[in-house]
């Protein structure tokens, strides 16, 4: 199987999907209670480095692609 790129925005969409439905199951299944000024700070750092990484990660692709052309 050949591996596809990292696409960063599908990433940071699905990871919020999740840590919204799974503070919403926690919270309505279980006695923990979260409290939503938490949880969407939470995302957002989770977004931020989601993003980061996608950018340092092309960054380094188009550095090896530039050395490659310098060589030949």
């Amino acid at each position: 199987m050949r591996s596809h790129e990292l696409d960063p925005w599908s990433l940071v969409s699905g990871v919020g999907f999740l840590c919204v439905a799974g503070s919403y199951l926690l919270t309505h299944t279980t006695s923990v209670h979260l409290h939503w000024l938490l949880v969407v700070p939470a995302a957002l750092i989770v977004a931020g480095v989601a993003i980061f990484g996608g950018v340092i990660s092309r960054m380094r692709r188009s550095a090896e692609v530039d050395d490659d052309r310098r060589v030949v």
